[in-house]
């Protein structure tokens, strides 16, 4: 059996996708199997797939190391080595870049370049070997526009299906299984949408015009660069990127957001203007450190967890970033 571990984004599906239809075009069908995960999860998909006995290739795709669990990641990697299994890693995050000779030693294979997203490098290496070439270009542009690494007009025939499927994956953001059907989707059939994902966003369009407005109503605080929104009392998991990619693009202001990922964690999200010289993913993660958490992400867009009962002290932490 081949392992396909894939982030629950528009970069990992699509990645994710090509590289499925590239091993169906071998002969694979009965052999593959894909898992979505998050880096700050990895670890504990790692443990239950290495229990797995007929498991013969590992790939992992768009996962960049979390720092918080990178030593039980690590361990979980050693474990599925040891068995002879091969790991090839696909990222572009700084991330993994940083444990480049642990993965190395350890015999993963890691293809990486910091240009692009995941599925830049995908599309480079695997585009010519599916089943369809001109059909994957598309997913290779949604990638990288949802990963905002391309920029493509809003008169683009692709920017609309954009839109309907980044909305469809926030409206239920844990339902792994429908992220892996539209996978799915996309390899088996060459569809880039169907009803179930229009459903999804027009329920998805409209929760997240309800969260936005009260989004305004909790800003806590608020200088000529900086913006910090608290939505701790709020179920807001899944529209926190957008809800503060919408607050960063109007106010032009760094714009970190807070809120709760069940009982014992909080989250802290952050969205930088492109007009503003902020390393969203050094500086957040260097605080959560000091904090007992962790996270990465890139340089305009990252998030962290820290533990609930330190969220204060990193909240005043926040306060005292000077630009």
């Amino acid at each position: 059996m081949i392992t396909i571990v894939t982030h629950g984004d528009l970069d990992g599906l699509t990645s994710a996708s090509i590289l499925y239809d590239t091993l169906l075009n071998k002969n694979f069908k009965e052999r593959i199997n894909i898992q979505i995960t998050q880096p700050f999860s990895l670890h504990s998909l790692l443990r239950r797939i290495g229990l797995g006995e007929k498991l013969e290739k590992l790939y992992i795709l768009d996962i960049g190391l979390d720092e918080a669990t990178w030593k039980r990641t690590y361990y979980e990697l050693r474990v599925i080595r040891n068995r002879g299994i091969k790991i090839i890693w696909i990222d572009h995050h700084r991330a993994t870049l940083q444990h480049l000779e642990e993965l190395v030693e350890l015999g993963i294979t890691l293809l990486f370049s910091l240009k692009g997203s995941t599925v830049t490098i995908i599309g480079q290496n695997f585009l010519e070997e599916t089943s369809n070439p001109e059909f994957y270009k598309k997913l290779v542009i949604m990638g990288e526009v949802g990963d905002k690494v391309r920029k493509i007009s809003e008169r683009d025939p692709l920017s609309k299906y954009i839109e309907y499927i980044g909305s469809s994956l926030v409206a239920y953001p844990a339902d792994d299984n429908f992220k892996t059907k539209i996978v799915k989707l996309w390899a088996r059939h060459k569809e880039l949408i169907n009803d179930l994902v229009l459903k999804r966003y027009e329920e998805a369009v409209q929760k997240l015009k309800e969260l936005t407005k009260h989004s305004k109503e909790r800003i806590i605080y608020e200088t000529d660069k900086i913006m910090i929104i608290d939505l701790r009392n709020t179920r807001v998991h899944g529209y926190v990127g957008k809800i503060a990619s919408y607050h960063a693009s109007r106010s032009r202001k760094i714009v970190f957001i807070l809120f709760n990922a069940g009982p014992f964690e909080t989250i802290v999200t952050c969205r930088v203007p492109p007009s503003l010289a902020f390393n969203a993913m050094k500086i957040l993660p260097d605080i959560a450190k000091k904090y007992g958490g962790g996270g990465g992400g890139h340089e305009k867009a990252a998030s962290v967890r820290i533990p609930r009962e330190m969220t204060e002290e990193f909240l005043k932490e926040l306060q005292k970033i000077v630009l």
